[in-house]
């Protein structure tokens, strides 16, 4: 194949920088439901850091 012909396909990652899910207003407490139901599943296991997006101080 011809070097001129060929095309390479980029990343399509997204560099963009995301929000935190864990504002800095956000009160940590185990009563905060709402605030802990996005970081459990449905058979109440913690999720992982990579999924939630969270630093390590966070997690």
């Amino acid at each position: 194949m011809d070097k001129s012909k060929r095309t390479f396909l980029k990343s399509k990652r997204s560099f963009r920088k995301r929000l935190p899910p864990i504002q800095s207003g956000d009160r940590i407490d185990y009563k905060n439901m709402s605030l802990i139901s996005r970081f459990i599943c449905e058979h109440g296991k913690i999720l992982s850091r990579r999924v939630n997006r969270l630093t390590l101080k966070q997690q």
